[in-house]
């Protein structure tokens, strides 16, 4: 019933969701996971359980209605449901299932107190890191993670992968790329979220106990990625990564 918490976090392009299914689906061998965030799911030894998938749909249907409509507001808005949502999903999955781990890409709590300056920056920069941290903590009731995978991602090969995500997605699309760009895609923006990444972990980890593992994502392919998130939780989940902060 106190699982081992781990997140990835990093810069849209970094490729969080691709290493972190990776190695969920890696660890689901030797331990019992609940992928919280977006499309939750159980899965133990490669068996997949999804979780409350009419909800999970309900949220990808609205942050695809909200993004196309390029209003900050509402996009805002409707990350800021999702994340109370996920203070009462973890729980929930965690009495049910009674995972060894919760994985996820972004934390619900670093990933607020950063994206908060970019959708409504007028009210949150009135706050420091530490405040915004404390009150969101206070409102969604979750605890920081206990190991942090933070994917740190040249901001050139970051806009590289989002370009190749539109062609993915958007097969019949061969030019005007940048109208599917997310409103925080562009490459200034990148640069601004990626030194508050690194801000607030430094700040949150002063904070609170928990280990980081910053893996530069420009030296290693994706699956390499997902290589280094399964050793180290391995590590963690075993009592064998002494360092605070370890950088690859």
């Amino acid at each position: 019933m106190n699982p081992f918490r781990i997140s990835v976090i990093g810069i849209d392009g970094s490729g969080k969701s691709t290493t972190t299914l990776r190695a969920i689906y890696s660890l689901s061998n030797q331990f019992p996971i609940c992928k919280t965030g977006r499309n939750p799911f159980f899965i133990w030894k490669g068996n997949v359980t999804p979780c409350l998938i009419h909800i999970a749909n309900f949220f990808e249907n609205l942050f695809k209605k909200v993004d196309a409509s390029k209003k900050r507001g509402w996009i805002g808005l409707s990350r800021i449901i999702f994340v109370l949502f996920q203070g009462w999903l973890e729980p929930y999955m965690v009495k049910r299932y009674h995972p060894k781990l919760v994985m996820t890409t972004r934390c619900m709590l670093i990933d607020p107190a950063i994206y908060s300056d970019f959708y409504y920056p007028k009210a949150s920069r009135r706050m420091d890191i530490e405040k915004k941290l404390k009150i969101i903590q206070q409102i969604i009731r979750l605890p920081f993670r206990d190991l942090y995978f933070f994917l740190n991602t040249p901001i050139s090969k970051a806009i590289e992968r989002i370009y190749k995500r539109i062609s993915d997605d958007h097969p019949e699309v061969t030019y005007g790329r940048d109208y599917w760009l997310h409103l925080h895609e562009h490459p200034e923006i990148l640069q601004f979220l990626d030194q508050k990444f690194k801000e607030t972990l430094k700040i949150a980890q002063n904070g609170s106990d928990f280990n980081v593992v910053e893996i530069n994502t420009a030296y290693y392919v994706e699956e390499e990625v997902a290589q280094w998130i399964h050793h180290y939780s391995v590590l963690f989940c075993e009592g064998n990564l002494r360092e605070k902060w370890v950088r690859i």
